[in-house]
C-alpha cells in the first residue's frame, strides 16, 4: 500500500468515528490540578508554599477514556461508581461538558478523586481520596443489569480497570461473556493483580510494567525481542490480542493466535506528561476497531494519539484533526481546546500573548501589530472574527476572504503560533478561556477598550500598539 493510500485509509477510518458508540465501564476518577507560584518555604515546616492561581477539574481513569472517545467524535457512555458527594456532582458536570453520557452506580463509597498540586510547573504532591472495597453482590447485580440493557446499542465495549473497586472477577467475566453473546468485542485496560478477570477478552492494552506483572515476571528493561516475547506469551495466556505500549519505544502488537506480530516506533517529538496516555490509546483503538480498521491501521492510530497527548499538560484528550496529524489543523484551535492549550503552555513556562481582529486581506499594518504582539511573550494566539462576526461589524460585503482562508494565511506567518475563530461580536469568551499574560490592541482603542476588564481581572496586562496611518483593509478595498 502506498503512503497516499495508507493516509486515505486512516482518514476514512477516523471519519467513521462519528458513527460509532463505545460503552465504557470502570473506575471513574475526578482529576484536580491546583496550579500556582512556588517561591518560598513555609515557616511552619520545611515544605514549599504554593500560591494557587488556577484550579482545573477534569475526567480521569475510565472517565478519561470516555472523554477521549467523545473528543475524537464518537459517542461515549460511561458506567461507573459515583458517590453522592461534591466530587460526584463535579464529575457529572465534567462528563456533561465532555459530551459523555454518564450512567452512575452508587455503593455508598465516595467518588474517587486525585488532587495534584503544581508549583512552578512541577508537580509537588498528589493527594488521593479513595475508599476501595470489594464489590458487593447488590452493586454487582446493578452494574450487570445496566450493562445488559445497554450493550446491544453499542459497537464495542471497554473495561477500564484501575483496581479501585469497580470490577470483580465474576462481573468482568460476565461482561465479556454477555458482550460476546451480543456480538460485541471487549477491550480491557488491565491491572496486573486482576489477570484472571480478563480471560477471553478480545484486546488487552498493558504498558510494559503491567505486561510483566500480568505474567508474574520481574521488572526489566524493554528490548525489541523482549517486548515481542512478552506480547506473544500474554496473548497465549489470555487468548487475547495484545497491544503493548512501550513509552519511548512505541507499541508492540501480537494477535491472539500469534500469527500477526509487529512493532511501531514512537511518534512523540516532545514528552511532557504521560498522565492518561493509556486511556487515549484505548479510546482510539476502540473507535478504530469499531470502524472496521485492520490491526495495523488501528495500532498506527493509537500510536499517533499517544504521541499527541503526551505533549500536553496533565490528563488530556485530542481531536480527530490532531490524530490525523495535519500541522495547521493542530494550530487552528477550537473553543473546547483553548483552556487545555493554555494550561499546557503555561506548564512549559511559556508566556501567552493574544491579539484579535478580522485580518481580512493581510497587509503591512497587520504584520506590524502581529510582530509587536509576538515580541511581548513566547506564544502568540490570534483570535479571528468568523465570517458572521465580521459581517455583523462591517456589513454584507465583508469579509473579502473567508475565515478559513484568513486563518491559513495567519498560520503561514512565523510569528503566529495558534489561531482561534470566534463567532461572538467581541473576543471576551476567547480571552476568558486563555487568560493571557499580555493582550495586544490598537492604540486607537485606548486603555479602556472592551477587552480591558477580562484581561486585567485574570492577572494580565494590555499592550497598545500605534497603527500605521491610513492603512486598513477598508481603505485598500476602496481603491480596487
Amino acid at each position: 500500500m502506498s503512503t497516499a493510500e495508507s493516509s486515505d485509509r486512516l482518514v476514512s477510518i477516523v471519519s467513521d468515528f462519528v458513527n460509532r458508540r463505545v460503552l465504557v465501564l470502570g473506575d471513574a476518577i475526578l482529576d484536580e490540578y491546583l496550579s500556582g507560584d512556588c517561591s518560598r518555604i513555609s515557616p511552619e515546616a520545611p515544605v514549599p508554599v504554593v500560591r494557587v492561581h488556577n484550579v482545573r477539574r477534569i475526567l480521569g481513569g475510565a472517565a478519561n477514556t470516555a472523554a477521549n472517545v467523545a473528543a475524537l467524535g464518537g459517542r461515549a457512555t460511561l458506567v461507573a461508581l459515583v458517590g453522592h458527594d461534591d466530587a460526584g456532582a463535579t464529575l457529572a458536570r465534567c462528563a456533561q461538558e465532555a459530551r459523555v453520557d454518564l450512567q452512575p452506580v452508587t455503593n455508598g463509597a465516595p467518588t474517587l478523586r486525585k488532587t495534584r498540586v503544581v508549583g512552578q510547573h512541577q508537580q509537588i504532591v498528589r493527594l488521593d481520596y479513595e475508599e476501595v472495597h470489594p464489590l458487593d453482590a447488590h452493586t454487582e447485580a446493578s452494574i450487570l443489569a445496566l450493562f445488559n440493557d445497554l450493550v446491544s446499542a453499542y459497537d464495542i465495549v471497554v473495561m477500564s480497570d484501575y483496581a479501585k473497586g469497580f470490577l470483580s472477577k465474576a462481573l468482568a467475566q460476565q461482561i465479556i461473556r454477555r458482550a460476546h453473546d451480543a456480538g460485541r468485542q471487549v477491550i480491557v485496560d488491565p491491572r496486573p493483580q486482576h489477570r484472571d478477570y480478563y480471560q477471553g477478552c478480545d484486546y488487552v492494552t498493558p504498558n510494559w510494567r503491567e505486561s510483566r506483572g500480568l505474567l508474574a515476571l520481574p521488572d526489566a528493561e524493554p528490548t525489541p525481542d523482549a517486548a515481542r516475547a512478552v506480547a506473544h506469551e500474554l496473548a497465549c495466556a489470555l487468548t487475547s490480542n495484545v497491544l503493548l505500549t512501550l513509552g519511548p519505544h512505541g507499541i508492540s502488537f501480537c494477535s491472539r493466535t500469534g500469527d500477526e506480530q509487529f512493532a511501531t516506533p514512537t511518534l512523540a517529538r516532545e514528552v511532557f506528561d504521560v498522565s492518561g496516555a493509556g486511556d487515549t490509546v484505548v479510546a482510539t483503538l476502540a473507535l478504530a476497531i469499531a470502524s472496521g480498521a485492520d490491526h495495523a491501521s488501528a495500532v498506527m492510530l493509537a500510536n499517533r494519539a499517544a504521541s499527541v497527548v503526551v505533549g500536553k499538560f496533565g490528563t488530556a484528550t485530542l481531536t480527530s484533526e490532531e490524530l490525523l496529524g495535519e500541522h495547521d489543523a493542530l494550530r487552528l484551535v477550537p473553543r473546547a481546546s483553548l483552556r487545555g492549550l493554555a494550561a499546557t503552555l503555561r506548564a512549559k513556562g511559556r508566556r501567552l500573548v493574544t491579539v484579535n481582529g478580522s485580518f481580512d486581506v493581510l497587509h503591512a499594518g497587520h504584520l506590524h501589530i502581529l510582530n509587536e504582539a509576538r515580541s511581548q511573550g513566547d506564544v502568540l494566539i490570534v483570535g479571528l472574527n468568523s465570517d458572521a462576526s465580521v459581517r455583523s461589524h462591517k456589513g454584507p460585503t465583508r469579509p473579502i476572504i473567508s475565515d478559513r482562508g484568513r486563518a491559513e494565511m495567519l498560520l503561514a506567518l512565523r510569528v503566529v503560533d495558534y489561531v482561534h475563530i470566534f463567532d461572538e461580536p467581541d473576543p471576551i469568551a476567547f480571552l476568558s478561556e486563555l487568560n493571557p499574560d499580555v493582550h495586544v490592541n490598537g492604540a486607537e482603542y485606548g486603555e479602556n477598550c472592551i477587552e480591558r476588564d477580562v484581561v486585567i481581572r485574570n492577572g494580565g496586562r494590555l499592550h497598545l500598539v500605534d497603527r500605521i496611518p491610513n492603512l486598513s483593509t477598508s481603505a485598500l478595498a476602496g481603491q480596487l
